[in-house]
């Protein structure tokens, strides 16, 4: 048996330092992926990689977070819950979502295809709360979309 408390939640191959760890690797690779981006001259405050940048930072703290919080509070592994089918399935179909929104979003328009893919998603996730379903689409949609392009200067389709 190991003597201290971080070999032993190591040994039990903890889902949240595994998962902490994956997520750490993955901000590496989109690190390593966002140096290859060409940064042209832009009359922005933010450049192209601000954003890339941006969210590499966040995960890699929250991956940190998780990692530090499994280890102080010894989380056995039993009690981390596996989502049912009927919770993957509609995680599964909001993936598909947010590829079809991908697609979407040059050749619809940004505030198009975001407020259907707000409204979407919170049905998907059995919202049905009608102010939910209408303000919080059009409350976040908007406030992005002036958050971008007033404050930052960024141009959206």
């Amino acid at each position: 048996k190991p003597d201290n408390r971080i070999q032993a939640i190591a040994m039990k191959r903890n889902p949240e330092i595994v998962i902490g760890i994956g997520l750490l690797l993955f901000c590496g690779f989109a690190a390593w992926r966002t140096l290859k981006v060409k940064v042209p001259p832009e009359a922005t405050i933010a450049g192209t990689s601000f954003l890339p940048w941006l969210m590499i930072g966040g995960i890699a703290l929250l991956s940190l977070l998780l990692i530090a919080r499994t280890v102080l509070r010894s989380i056995p592994a039993e009690s981390v819950p596996m989502p049912d089918r009927a919770t993957l399935a509609r995680m599964g179909l909001f993936t598909l979502l947010m590829i079809a929104y991908a697609f979407a979003f040059m050749t619809v328009g940004y505030i198009a295809s975001t407020l259907v893919v707000f409204v979407l998603g919170l049905l998907l996730f059995r919202e049905r709360r009608l102010p939910v379903l209408i303000l919080f689409p059009l409350v976040m949609t908007g406030a992005i979309y002036l958050g971008f392009t007033k404050s930052l200067g960024v141009w959206l389709p």
